[in-house]
């Protein structure tokens, strides 16, 4: 019976993840110039020294147990809502790189299929930070690290980047029309 009952947790929990990160509702991307319009700009230094636990130590030893809750508290909820924006522009990117395979060549087929892959990585991965995230919130007395998150967000921009050079020179080498 309760191995059962762990099991149809797991099921449950799974398909959550799988909606997790499958899910729509995200701006519609059509073109690089699209994304350029709709991507959230994303401070990812910022980020990291929200989730920086020495950072946190400072703080927890400079400040009142009840003054370091409600900072903490603040800290987890701006963190929060920059990995909200770092979904976002992944779930576009995965739309992107979706756009970039159609006719594409073999190479530019290769980095979209490089670049979606690496950007539900990061969506996964963003998911169990934000778990985190949300006992800390819960919790700020607790001594929870987040999890060391292994941001490739700049390397999506980057094979966004490669993507793109490939696309213009695409562009470049069709024959125009006469």
């Amino acid at each position: 019976m309760v191995s059962t009952l762990i099991i149809v947790i797991g099921a449950v929990l799974s398909l959550f993840l799988v909606w997790e990160i499958l899910r729509s509702g995200m701006p519609e991307i059509r073109s690089l110039d699209d994304w350029e319009r709709k991507k959230h700009e994303v401070d990812l230094v910022a980020l990291r020294i929200l989730l920086e636990p020495s950072e946190e130590r400072f703080l927890r030893e400079s400040l009142s147990p009840v003054h370091f809750r409600r900072l903490q508290r603040a800290r987890c909820r701006v963190a929060l809502r920059v990995l909200e924006l770092v979904e976002d522009n992944a779930a576009m990117l995965i739309k992107l790189g979706h756009l970039a395979r159609v006719g594409a060549n073999p190479a530019l087929a290769k980095q979209a299929d490089e670049l979606i892959s690496r950007a539900l990585r990061l969506r996964v991965d963003l998911l169990f930070v934000q778990a985190y995230l949300w006992l800390k919130w819960f919790f700020p007395g607790w001594m929870i690290s987040v999890p060391a998150l292994e941001m490739p967000y700049e390397e999506l921009l980057g094979y966004l980047s490669q993507i793109r050079q490939q696309r213009q020179w695409d562009i470049q080498r069709k024959p125009v029309p006469t």
